[in-house]
Order: C-alpha cells, then structure tokens, then sequence
C-alpha cells in the first residue's frame, strides 16, 4: 500500500458492498479490507478533515524552485502558475483542501476585461517590490471558528482590467512607500464584493455559499468558477506517487464526483435565479510544458548514465493501476490553463469532452444592477450520502453555522471590550486560523533531485551551506503560517507567537505546533531548531521555550507529560545554543537571531576585519532561555525532586550569563557605562573591541530576562542561592520565605535603562515601543571597519535597503511581537513591589511630570498599541494609513493586520495579513479588558 507524504497510509476507495451482510467476516481479505474502510472513516469523520489549508502562493517558494543559481521568484513566477503543476503543494483564491492537501477547492473570477482568469493572488515578486514580495489584492479574513465550522472572506475584483502590468512597471525607490492597489483608481469605483462562506454542517461534509454584490452605478457582468483540483503527485516518481491517479466524473448538469484514494465525494452547484450555469469544465491538472524534463540523469556512474531524463511524466504509464485510462488522460491536450483558454479565447478544444480529469469547475455567468447581489452555492458531501436539494436549506445550513460562530466569539472576546475591539480581536483570529497552512516538504528528496539535476560538485558548492546537514527535514503538517502570501512558509520564531495566540481556541493545536517543531522531523540532530525554508541554518531567538511555558500556564489543568517532553528536547537545543559561546565568556554571538536589518551589517556574514561579535540579543535571549528552563525545572520538581540537579544547572548558567554580560564593554562586557545601555561588541584582534553604540531592542533584550521563582518544592536551589556570592547579588532579591526575584539586569540599571526606554525622543512612540531610538534620526550612528564607513540611521517605516530582501525593518517600527514581551516583562517586574513599602514608581514618559507604576505603564502601552487598529476621531484607523477608503460605510469594518507598524503614524507596514504574529492583538486587549493586576494599577 502506498504511503502518503504525511507518514500515514492511504487508503484506495473500496465501493460499498450492498450483498454484504451484517456479521463477523470469516475472510482475511474481508477483514483486512474492513480495517481499511474504518481507518477511511476516521479520516473523513476527523472534525478537521476539511480546511482553509490551502496556500495563497506557492508559486516562488523555494520549495518549487529547481533552479541552477536558487532564484526561486524566477523560476517559477504568477504568470507560470496559470500554466504549470506545482510539485510541492497547491494554491488558490480563499480556497479549501482535505487535510491532506488532495483534494483542493478554490475560487476564479472573470470579469470580462482581464487575460487571465483571477484564480489565485497577484503581488510583486521580491525582486520586483520595492520593499520586497508584496501582494497587490484587496481580501480580508472576517470569520472562522477552530474546527472551521464556519469560515468567512471577503476578496473586492475590479470591474475595470486587473492593473497587472501596472503594478509591475510603476517603479519607486527603496526610500518611497510601496504602490497599493487603491492608489490604481481600480476600486474608486465599479468593482465587485465577492464573500466566501464555508459552513461544515458535519464533519464530512462542507457547504460554501459565494455572495457577489455589484459596488458600482451601473449594470455589470462577472463569471463565477467555483474550480476543485487534485494536487498533481502522479508526475514525479518517488514514494509518495498513489497508487491509483485520481478523477473527477461528471454525473448530471450539475454534479460532480471526486474518486480519490480517500473516498468518492459527490459536488453538487447551485445558484439563485439571476446566475446562468454555463457547464461543468473538466482538463488535468497537468503542466503546459513538461515540467518534470528539468530532472536529467546524472548518476554516479557515467559509464551507467541514460539518454532520457530520470524524471518523466508518468500519467501515461503503463507499469501501474491507474483509475483513468491513457486516452482519459488525454495525452499533452488537456492542461491546468485549460479554463483561462476556453472561457477567454473560447477554445472550444482546450477542455475535455468525456466530463472527466484531474481539475474541473462549474463555470457560471451573471449580470447584476448596480448595487445588486446574488449568490452561488456548492456542497461537497460523501457520494454514499444525501446532500441538501434547495438553496433555502442551504442558506440555513450556512446561516446556523454561523449563529454558532457569533456565540463563540461573543464567550471569547472580553465581556469589556468595546464594540470596536470586539470587531478587531474576532478578525485578529479568523486570520490566524485562516493561515492554517498545509506544508510539504521532503529535503532528503529535494535534495536528491538537485544532485541528480546539477551533480554532487556543483549541487554542494551552490547549495550545500543551506541544505546540507538537514536531510531529516520531512515536513508534512499543517502549519500556522506568518502569511499565507507573502510568507507560506514555517518561520520558527514566528510560530511560537501563534502558538500563544491559538491556544486560546485551540490549545491542542498549539501545543501539536510546538512538538512538531522539537521533534526529530524538524529538529537538527545537533539541537537546532530550523529557521526557515530559505535558509534553514539561520539562528532565530530561542522563544519556543517562552511559548512552552506560556502555553503550559494559560491551560486550566497542568499538562505535566507536554512539559516534560518539551523541556528534554529543549535540554539538546541548549546544547547546540551553547556553541555559540566558543570562548567560554557567557556572552554569545551567531549572526541573524530574527532581527534583520537592526545591525549595521548581516550579523551573520562579519565584514573583513571583524573577528567576532559578541550580541547583546543573543546573549539575552540565553537569559531568557536558561531562566525559562530554571522556572520548568522547577515546576517538574514538584512532582520529580530528581529534577533539583537540572534546576541548579539552570540558575548556575543564568547567573553566569547575568555576570557577565553586566560588566562594562571596556572590561569584557556588553554594558555602557556613558549610555547605560547595552551593545553589541565588535572584536578585531583579542583584546582590541569596539561597542556598536546603537540603541535598539538589541539592548533592551536583556530585560527580558526576568521572573519570580517559588522554591517551596526545591529547598536545595533555595539553599544554592542564599549561598551566592556578592557577584551574584545584584541578580537575585529575596521576596519571601520561599520566593525569590531573578533578574538579568540589576534594579539599579534598569531603571537607568528605562529613562531611555520611556524617552519619547528615543523608544516612547504614541504606538508602542519602537525598535530602534528615534535619536538616530538626527544623528546618524557610523562604523568604520577596514577603510569603509558604514552609516545607520532611523527609519520608522519601510527599509530603504534590500538587505534581508527589504521586507522588513527593525530600524524603527513597532513590532507587536517585541511589545508584547515587553508589557510581560513590565509585569513581572512589578514584583519588586512587595520589597518595599510602596510600589516603585518611574517618570513615564520620561521628560514629563508624571510617575507611574511597572504595571500601570505595562496598561498605558497596551493601550496605545490596540489604537493603532481603532477607529480615530475622524472614523480613520492609524493602521490604515492615509487611505481612505476604509472610513466608507462598506469598508470601515475591514482590517488588515501588518507585519509591522510605522512608528511615528501608525501605518501598516509589510505583509498585511501577518496574522501570524500580528493576531498578538487579541492579547493586548486581553490584558486591556481582562487582566486585573493592570485594571487595579490605574484606579
């Protein structure tokens, strides 16, 4: 039996037996086919069979690209997706697909001026962009609930021609904002609201309901193509080629059967009286050209080497079972662009005549008033089944999954928030689970064919630093992705932020992200964890062990076996963290650690004369790490004194860290004793250094590190750090008999710190803290190293470089990511509290009158960070920019959640539906509305 890509086996379909009697079989092959039909139904009864896993793009991944010279965004571009198969996964526009990513389901559109059909999303590409890849579509993530029970989108189709090649040519520097699609005047006005619903009435079955709504003055015509598509895995030989290719049947005018190894689904299409159903398309899901005639031959030995091609097209093959025969494959004529040319060009030749293939759709017509609607329905269900027969009983099929929605959010979202926050944290999440993503991705395999392509030779010396040592690597999971656009790719501290975020729906999906990621499949046998698909080396801060613990404590019972686990492996990623401090200092250093741009070079290729960087982030997220270990040690002692040894390992390496990094730049440390900050430190030739005098989260890191710890369990640790040193004692305070106060950065400097922290003329934005201090913009910080002056200055926006692709920027904006540790470490630091008589109070902001608890700033932040997606006096939302469009009737309620945020305005910047990390809104209003220790600071 064939294995799928996801470790699990498949199942072929087996037709019901209707003879078959009730009864135990007395046949072996009876029985064995028996087990197989039930382990069918487990599959498609799992609650998550059905999902929003498809991808937004998966055309220009790296995945998909076999290129010579690794330019994944050439080899495979928008215009080819129209035209070739992909081999690693699929896309499309506000699509669905089994969990399994075989079976796909999405959206096209025509409007009757476009030479394309819109069946997936434009953006410029990372060479293209003048800040990097960036989609060009309006679309929004309005609902979705954890089982996908209901699932809303809406995506707004000019009436006018797509402005694709003005997207293109429009050419701005990297000083300049990037072009979006309202600045086009496509959507001024005469343009379409296309909604999306997906209501799951059980398990198997799913019903989407397709509203189009005419935004314009006028009458106007639009096709509506519903289009289901089996991911192409018969044309490249391997593992996981089925053993039987998939089909689809057409079995009335309006019905179409999907056979796949998963079972026979029956798709039926309706629509309300305006819309006309032209017919049932049927092609194959196959390449124009032959995509799989890039594999040549090139075996070890030459005197073996084949003419042909190691990699051909195999549908027409004849060594396996197929359930469509050669002549239904239809040869080279019947191809994935088939729709575009038949609907467009009326190439009456370009689709199937037999109502079969691996790709087909209903292609239906409309011609609305201005400001008329109509909808369009289709039901998938299993073909053993019985589906809904009228439109009303769908709409209330649809209308009760969403009544469900409403009371789920209405018991999630604070009872305190407003309407407005209501509004933000419901799409913050919808967006969230929408980024739920199918990733497949086999290194062994990928690796293999780029060496049977290019030669071991070339193949190492071209690809080896980032691919080789991950041939483990065997991704087939479904992922919570930062953004299914412009990053449908795991980014591993990424993922610990949506972990956070997704455990309060789905606990269990939180915790199964964080495993996957320490497990062996992912985790480098040396204890790294990988960054991601693009270069699975890079360092990325150690965060998962914040999220480990986080999630732990957010569960209303303690799932000791799920800490357990993680902490062992996290064990082996201290180990391979530890190497980054090859000296034996305390003090680390190893390049990109997710930060990008915030240095003055690429951290992890050191300009000619530098010898070594010792991080000032590095070294405080091992501060964060080994404190975090201390604090799960300590918690698993509780149960398991043998824990107390591991536990006093910890707090030893996080003592030694906090010593360390303490002393000042000139004495072998990372503190400035004239900026009372921290910095990174340049070394040239021992003992000659230089500190970067940048003042960035990069120093502000440190303070992170920090928490209470409760030693009523673990007298030995108490006893360790009643017996510290005097080197020590700035680190440690003495709350109660049994508890205690650990801190990498004494009280004394963090309240030196905090002055530049809080500075509105350096951190202190109206939106949150900012990345780097504004200082830099008047006064421009520079480097000279071997004859060459590097210069940084602060950007609160866009990146004016390419550097890191220049789709990000940390020298300026406010990530909400950095803002949300941050107000936890305000939090924590109000434990000092209970040290002295009355709480402890600073100047917030700095230069002003005002004195403010740790925990009523950690209040006012979030604060200021959730009005950044509020509406203003003037109905405009600061994330929205200076567009106004979104203070329409029809467009006010519509978010989009950025990856980052202009610092001094508020403004949206990078991807914009990073939700991903940017979902970290529903916590701030969380803690707004719901956290009572920040409530009882402001009264």
């Amino acid at each position: 039996m064939s294995k799928t890509p996801h470790g699990q086996k498949r199942f072929p379909y087996v037709p019901p037996d209707k003879s078959r009697k009730k009864g135990k079989f007395t046949d072996s092959k009876k029985e064995k086919t028996d087990k197989e039909d039930l382990s069918l139904k487990e599959h498609i009864n799992d609650p998550l069979f059905w999902g929003p896993y498809l991808a937004e793009r998966q055309w220009g991944t790296i995945r998909e690209d076999y290129s010579a010279d690794g330019s994944c965004w050439h080899f495979m571009t928008h215009a080819d997706a129209v035209k070739q198969a992909y081999l690693w996964g699929e896309d499309g526009l506000l699509g669905i697909s089994d969990k399994f990513g075989l079976l796909c389901g999405s959206l096209a559109l025509w409007n009757k001026k476009d030479s394309i059909l819109k069946e997936r999303l434009f953006g410029l590409n990372g060479v293209e962009g003048n800040h990097g890849e960036d989609v060009k579509e309006l679309y929004y993530y309005l609902d979705n609930t954890p089982k996908h029970t209901y699932m809303k989108a809406l995506y707004k189709y000019p009436q006018a021609e797509f402005p694709y090649e003005a997207l293109i040519n429009h050419n701005r520097t990297t000083a300049e904002p990037e072009l979006e699609i309202l600045e086009t005047g496509v959507f001024d006005k005469d343009y379409w609201d296309v909604q999306v619903e997906y209501a799951k009435p059980v398990a198997h079955t799913i019903v989407c309901r397709i509203t189009v709504m005419n935004q314009s003055d006028h009458e106007a015509s639009l096709d509506i193509i519903p289009q289901f598509y089996f991911r192409n895995t018969w044309s490249k030989p391997g593992p996981d080629v089925p053993a039987t290719v998939p089909l689809f049947q057409g079995v009335a005018k309006d019905g179409i059967d999907a056979i796949y190894e998963l079972g026979i689904f029956r798709i039926n299409f309706s629509h309300s009286k305006e819309v006309t159903l032209n017919s049932l398309l049927f092609t194959n899901n196959n390449s124009v050209t032959d995509t799989m005639a890039i594999f040549t031959s090139l075996e070890e030995d030459n005197s073996a080497r084949q003419s042909e091609p190691i990699f051909v097209h195999r549908q027409s093959g004849s060594a396996r079972t197929s359930m469509m025969t050669t002549s239904s494959l239809g040869g080279d004529l019947y191809k994935k662009d088939a729709f575009h040319r038949y609907i467009i060009e009326n190439k009456k030749s370009a689709v199937k005549r037999d109502n079969s293939g691996t790709k087909c759709c209903a292609w239906m017509s409309v011609q609305l008033p201005a400001k008329g609607k109509t909808c369009v329905y289709w039901q998938m269900f299993p073909a053993d089944s019985v589906g809904e027969s009228t439109i009303r009983k769908l709409d209330q099929l649809v209308e009760k999954q969403r009544f469900k929605a409403d009371a789920f959010y209405h018991e999630l979202v604070p009872a305190k928030a407003s309407p407005q926050e209501a509004i933000v944290c419901r799409q913050a999440i919808a967006g969230l689970l929408w980024s739920k993503q199918l990733y497949l991705y086999n290194m062994e395999q990928k690796n293999k064919e780029l060496k049977q392509m290019y030669g071991k030779e070339y193949f190492k010396s071209r690809f080896g630093h980032k691919r080789l040592g991950w041939n483990h690597l065997h991704c087939h999971d479904i992922l919570l992705m930062p953004d299914k656009w412009e990053f449908p790719w795991f980014a591993a501290w990424d993922l610990a932020f949506h972990c956070v975020s997704v455990a309060h729906v789905d606990m269990a999906l939180a915790k199964e992200q964080l495993l996957l990621l320490l497990s062996d499949r992912y985790m480098h046998q040396n204890g790294q964890i990988p960054g991601c698909e693009f270069d699975l080396g890079d360092t990325n801060p150690p965060i998962i062990v914040w999220a480990v613990w986080k999630i732990f404590n957010m569960e209303g019972k303690k799932d000791i076996p799920f800490l357990k686990t993680c902490f062992n492996r996290l064990i082996f990623s201290l180990q391979w963290w530890n190497k980054m401090d090859p000296t034996g200092m305390f003090l680390y250093g190893h390049g990109f650690m997710g930060l990008d741009n915030i240095s003055l070079f690429d951290r992890s290729e050191l300009p000619t004369g530098v010898h070594s960087l010792k991080q000032a982030d590095c070294t405080g997220w091992m501060g964060v790490f080994t404190l975090t270990m201390l604090k799960i040690a300590i918690e698993l002692c509780n149960n398991d004194i043998s824990y107390t040894d591991m536990a006093i390992k910890f707090l030893r390496h996080f003592l030694f860290i906090a010593r360390a990094i303490n002393h000042n730049c000139s004495d072998g440390g990372l503190w400035d004793e004239v900026d009372k900050f921290f910095y990174d430190v340049a070394f040239y030739h021992e003992p000659h250094s230089t500190p970067l005098r940048i003042r960035s989260w990069s120093g502000i890191i440190p303070l992170l590190a920090c928490c209470s710890v409760d030693l009523h369990h673990c007298p030995l640790v108490k006893t360790f750090l009643l017996k510290c040193d005097r080197h020590f004692s700035p680190f440690v305070c003495k709350l109660a008999e049994n508890e205690f106060f650990l801190t990498l950065v004494s009280y004394t400097k963090l309240k030196l710190m905090l002055k530049t922290v809080f500075s509105e003329e350096e951190f202190l934005s109206p939106f949150g803290i900012r990345s780097m201090s504004k200082y830099y913009e008047e006064h421009p910080y520079t480097f000279e190293v071997n004859g060459t002056t590097i210069s940084m200055d602060y950007l609160p926006g866009e990146s004016d470089s390419k550097l890191f692709g220049g789709n990000s920027n940390w020298r300026g904006p406010i990530w909400l990511c950095m803002n949300y540790l941050f107000v936890e470490c305000l939090e924590k630091y109000s434990d000092l509290d209970r040290v002295f008589t009355l709480p402890l109070c600073i100047h917030y902001p700095t230069k002003s009158a005002t004195k403010m608890t740790f925990l009523s700033i950690a209040h006012d932040l979030c604060k200021r960070i959730v009005s950044i997606f509020l509406p203003g006096k003037n109905g405009a939302r600061p994330i929205h920019g200076t567009q106004e469009r979104y203070t329409d009737t029809d467009w006010q309620k519509l978010l989009l959640f950025y990856e980052y945020i202009h610092a001094d305005t508020g403004r949206g910047c990078g991807a914009s539906h990073q939700t991903g990390w940017t979902a970290l809104i529903f916590e701030f209003v969380e803690k707004l509305r719901n956290d009572t220790r920040l409530h009882k600071a402001t009264k």
